[in-house]
């Protein structure tokens, strides 16, 4: 049998390229969103980043002076229709077009589920499901319109499917629920427009906010490096490639699907009881 490969077909650098495409990352000032941001610069994006922060970190600031012209900052609340709807028509009107987006944006509130209150509840649907629909709605528009193929990646997570240990989670994990389950309704749905829709669930990443838990819970700590069976706490910077692969043509074939990011933690179903 004849091999089916064919000697003209590209190249893995070149099926990772985001050459001259334009990504849009919501939440991408800081933390994983900062951290997908500059791993779309690195192959050749042009990145537009979403954050509700006034002003940009100053590491966001020197990603910027090391990809001149291709990181710009909106300051956007996303939970306002108004916001969001304007910041988007700005984006495509400063940069004319759009092939991609993650959505990193979110709010994570960590208490016992009986102390839950109903402002806690909204505010975490507000931001964690409302504002990424409408996010990725405005996004895939927009693609219609300039009949664009492109991919769509949102933040999902290990707890939209498991316990995560060390941590009380119920109003956030219900919002990733939420997240995996519409994206495989959309991936189907967008299929017939050459739209692919994928999610990346991280496991324990070491950001500033799940550090800033475990300041005042301190076995956590001992939690993150322990529960894994790969023995260690994830950083921003284990999603670049998943997100890398999701958003480029090397995924091509790929819809509808959940990656993984997690230090094995799915292998074990957060199955981790911590010695105290």
């Amino acid at each position: 049998m004849k091999s089916s490969t064919n000697p003209a077909s590209p190249t893995v650098p070149a099926q990772l390229s985001l050459d001259g495409r334009v990504i849009i990352v919501t939440g991408g000032a800081r933390g994983i969103g900062l951290a997908l941001s500059k791993a779309c610069l690195e192959v050749g994006a042009v990145v537009a980043v979403t954050d509700i922060q006034d002003h940009p970190t100053p590491d966001f600031t020197l990603t910027g002076a090391k990809f001149p012209g291709r990181l710009y900052y909106y300051h956007c609340d996303l939970a306002n229709e108004d916001e969001l709807n304007h910041t988007f028509n700005q984006i495509y009107s400063d940069l004319n077009h759009v092939e991609g987006i993650i959505t990193a944006a979110g709010i994570c509130i960590d208490k016992p589920f009986i102390e839950h209150t109903w402002e806690d509840i909204r505010r975490q649907q507000s931001v964690n499901e409302t504002a990424t629909f409408f996010a990725v709605q405005h996004v895939t528009r927009k693609m219609k319109e300039q009949n664009k193929k492109g991919s769509i990646v949102m933040v999902c997570s290990q707890t939209s499917q498991h316990v995560s240990p060390g941590h009380e989670l119920s109003g956030y994990a219900g919002t990733k629920g939420f997240i995996w389950s519409f994206a495989r309704n959309i991936a189907h749905e967008l299929s017939a427009y050459g739209i692919r829709v994928n999610t990346i669930s991280p496991g324990y990443i070491a950001t500033d906010m799940n550090l800033s838990i475990a300041a005042h819970r301190p076995n956590l700590l001992r939690i993150f490096r322990e529960a894994p069976p790969l023995g260690r706490v994830g950083s921003p910077e284990d999603l670049k490639m998943a997100a890398l692969y999701l958003l480029s043509d090397g995924s091509s074939y790929v819809t509808g699907q959940d990656l993984v990011v997690d230090g094995g933690m799915q292998v074990s179903s957060g199955n981790y009881k911590s010695q105290l």
